[in-house]
């Protein structure tokens, strides 16, 4: 009897082990909740926990489209709304996502669209992201050089 609960412990000890020796942190950008957008930013990085097993593009889709561990952090992308697919053409990636998409505007857009190209530009060799629906785009091909960040246009000098 003993020696089967010292199998059984050790049993468990090898596969939390390899539970947590499989997963590397990939930073997904976030949108800051609406509750907490004061003055600060409205973009924020999170790292998330990932398969390892995983391609670099597909980590990065899988960590982005996670939910924050965060409360005033939240996955770009609103409910219902999910990216279906991606083609890598040279340095851009092609990211696909449901027609869904299409229905954001404004701040809401911009933050996405913002979150979705740090994100994937972050990937050794990816240097822009254009996202479609279906055949069509929605976003042409932005890197991160293309987004002003921070908005000083009401700044005095």
């Amino acid at each position: 009897m003993k020696i089967r609960v010292f199998l059984a412990a050790v049993c468990l000890a090898l596969l939390a082990g390899c539970a947590m020796a499989g997963t590397e942190d990939v930073v997904a950008y976030r949108a800051v909740s609406p509750y907490y957008l004061t003055d600060g930013p409205a973009i924020e990085p999170e790292e998330v926990a990932v398969d390892t097993s995983l391609g670099a593009i597909e980590a990065a889709v899988v960590a982005f489209s996670s939910d924050s561990d965060e409360p005033d952090l939240q996955c770009a992308l609103p409910d219902g709304v999910e990216i279906t697919g991606w083609e890598l053409d040279g340095s851009e990636l092609r990211i696909y996502v449901s027609p869904q998409y299409a229905a954001l505007t404004g701040h809401n857009r911009t933050v996405a669209d913002a979150c979705i190209v740090l994100t994937f530009c972050a990937i050794d060799g990816i240097e822009s992201v254009s996202i479609y629906s279906g055949d069509t785009l929605l976003t042409a091909r932005l890197g991160v050089d293309d987004l002003l960040l921070v908005d000083e246009s009401g700044s005095v000098e």
